[in-house]
Protein backbone atom coordinates (compact mmCIF):
# COMPACT_ATOMS: atom_id res chain seq x y z
CA UNK A 1 0.00 0.00 0.00
CA UNK A 2 1.43 3.44 -0.95
CA UNK A 3 2.56 5.68 1.86
CA UNK A 4 0.59 8.92 2.14
CA UNK A 5 2.68 12.07 1.82
CA UNK A 6 2.09 14.75 4.41
CA UNK A 7 0.62 18.07 3.31
CA UNK A 8 3.68 19.84 4.75
CA UNK A 9 6.09 17.88 2.55
CA UNK A 10 3.89 18.24 -0.54
CA UNK A 11 3.41 21.98 0.00
CA UNK A 12 7.18 22.50 0.42
CA UNK A 13 8.16 20.50 -2.70
CA UNK A 14 8.81 21.99 -6.13
CA UNK A 15 9.15 19.44 -8.94
CA UNK A 16 11.21 20.65 -11.88
CA UNK A 17 11.48 19.02 -15.30
CA UNK A 18 15.05 18.40 -16.45
CA UNK A 19 15.16 18.80 -20.25
CA UNK A 20 14.27 22.28 -21.45
CA UNK A 21 13.92 23.71 -17.93
CA UNK A 22 17.18 22.91 -16.12
CA UNK A 23 19.22 21.37 -18.97
CA UNK A 24 19.15 23.86 -21.89
CA UNK A 25 18.23 21.07 -24.37
CA UNK A 26 19.00 23.22 -27.44
CA UNK A 27 19.13 20.29 -29.91
CA UNK A 28 16.11 18.43 -28.56
CA UNK A 29 16.17 14.71 -27.84
CA UNK A 30 19.56 13.12 -28.53
CA UNK A 31 19.15 9.89 -26.57
CA UNK A 32 18.57 8.76 -22.99
CA UNK A 33 22.14 9.35 -21.81
CA UNK A 34 23.03 12.42 -23.87
CA UNK A 35 22.77 15.46 -21.61
CA UNK A 36 24.84 17.67 -23.89
CA UNK A 37 24.02 21.24 -22.86
CA UNK A 38 24.86 23.42 -19.85
CA UNK A 39 22.12 24.73 -17.55
CA UNK A 40 19.38 26.91 -19.02
CA UNK A 41 20.05 30.64 -18.55
CA UNK A 42 19.27 31.57 -14.96
CA UNK A 43 18.59 27.98 -13.89
CA UNK A 44 21.49 27.51 -11.47
CA UNK A 45 20.92 30.83 -9.71
CA UNK A 46 17.17 30.29 -9.42
CA UNK A 47 17.56 26.73 -8.17
CA UNK A 48 20.05 27.85 -5.53
CA UNK A 49 17.66 30.62 -4.45
CA UNK A 50 14.74 28.18 -4.14
CA UNK A 51 16.91 25.86 -2.06
CA UNK A 52 18.06 28.78 0.11
CA UNK A 53 14.40 29.63 0.75
CA UNK A 54 13.89 26.15 2.15
CA UNK A 55 12.09 24.33 -0.65
CA UNK A 56 12.47 20.60 -1.20
CA UNK A 57 13.54 20.36 -4.86
CA UNK A 58 12.88 17.32 -7.03
CA UNK A 59 13.88 16.76 -10.64
CA UNK A 60 11.37 14.74 -12.62
CA UNK A 61 12.23 13.42 -16.07
CA UNK A 62 11.53 10.62 -18.50
CA UNK A 63 15.30 9.98 -18.54
CA UNK A 64 17.03 7.44 -16.31
CA UNK A 65 18.33 9.12 -13.15
CA UNK A 66 22.02 8.19 -13.66
CA UNK A 67 22.83 10.67 -16.47
CA UNK A 68 21.01 13.42 -14.58
CA UNK A 69 23.07 12.77 -11.44
CA UNK A 70 26.26 12.91 -13.54
CA UNK A 71 25.13 16.18 -15.15
CA UNK A 72 24.27 17.73 -11.77
CA UNK A 73 27.72 16.83 -10.47
CA UNK A 74 29.39 18.33 -13.57
CA UNK A 75 27.59 21.65 -13.01
CA UNK A 76 27.93 21.62 -9.20
CA UNK A 77 24.18 21.38 -8.60
CA UNK A 78 23.96 17.95 -6.96
CA UNK A 79 23.50 19.41 -3.46
CA UNK A 80 20.50 21.49 -4.56
CA UNK A 81 18.18 18.54 -5.19
CA UNK A 82 16.58 16.21 -2.69
CA UNK A 83 15.50 13.68 -5.29
CA UNK A 84 15.79 12.80 -8.97
CA UNK A 85 13.00 10.61 -10.29
CA UNK A 86 11.16 9.52 -13.39
CA UNK A 87 7.84 9.22 -11.56
CA UNK A 88 5.41 11.95 -10.61
CA UNK A 89 5.86 13.09 -7.03
CA UNK A 90 3.47 15.05 -4.79
CA UNK A 91 4.42 18.71 -5.11
CA UNK A 92 3.18 22.25 -4.61
CA UNK A 93 3.98 23.08 -8.24
CA UNK A 94 5.48 21.45 -11.32
CA UNK A 95 7.77 23.54 -13.52
CA UNK A 96 7.74 22.00 -17.00
CA UNK A 97 8.32 23.39 -20.49
CA UNK A 98 5.70 21.10 -22.03
CA UNK A 99 2.95 21.41 -19.48
CA UNK A 100 -0.57 22.49 -20.31
CA UNK A 101 -2.58 24.41 -17.75
CA UNK A 102 -5.85 22.53 -17.45
CA UNK A 103 -9.00 24.51 -16.70
CA UNK A 104 -11.71 22.37 -18.30
CA UNK A 105 -12.09 19.58 -20.83
CA UNK A 106 -14.07 21.89 -23.10
CA UNK A 107 -11.19 24.40 -23.21
CA UNK A 108 -8.63 21.61 -23.59
CA UNK A 109 -10.42 20.13 -26.61
CA UNK A 110 -10.77 23.58 -28.12
CA UNK A 111 -7.05 24.25 -27.69
CA UNK A 112 -6.03 20.88 -29.06
CA UNK A 113 -8.19 21.03 -32.17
Amino acid sequence: MPKEISYKIKNNTIAIDFDGVIHKYSKGWQGLYNTYDPPHDGAAESIRELKKRGFRLVIFSSRPVEPIHEWLKKYDLEDCFDEVTNTKVPARIYIDDRAYHFTSWEKTMEDLF
